[in-house]
């Protein structure tokens, strides 16, 4: 099962390598076809895939890697 830590530690690379917000937007919607995962990383999949809607659903990079950084350190987030 795929869980929020490596989620977390797979965004941060992400984020890293500048990838674009629409680039990880759709790899989170990937993400959330293909993977079997805990209910709470779905709802996050989702929430990051929304990004894809348009500006306001966005989220910064910083956002995304403190999104990452309390992903890797098992927090629950909600967005």
């Amino acid at each position: 099962m795929y869980t929020k830590q490596e989620f977390g530690k797979a965004l941060k690379r992400r984020i890293e390598d500048k990838s674009s917000i629409s680039s990880i937007a759709s790899w989170s919607y990937s993400l959330y076809l293909d993977k079997d995962v805990e209910q709470d990383l779905n709802n996050i999949f989702l929430a990051i895939s929304d990004m894809e809607m348009g500006q306001q659903f966005e989220y910064t990079y910083e956002e995304l890697s403190d999104i990452a950084d309390r992903l890797i350190a098992g927090e629950d987030v909600k967005l």
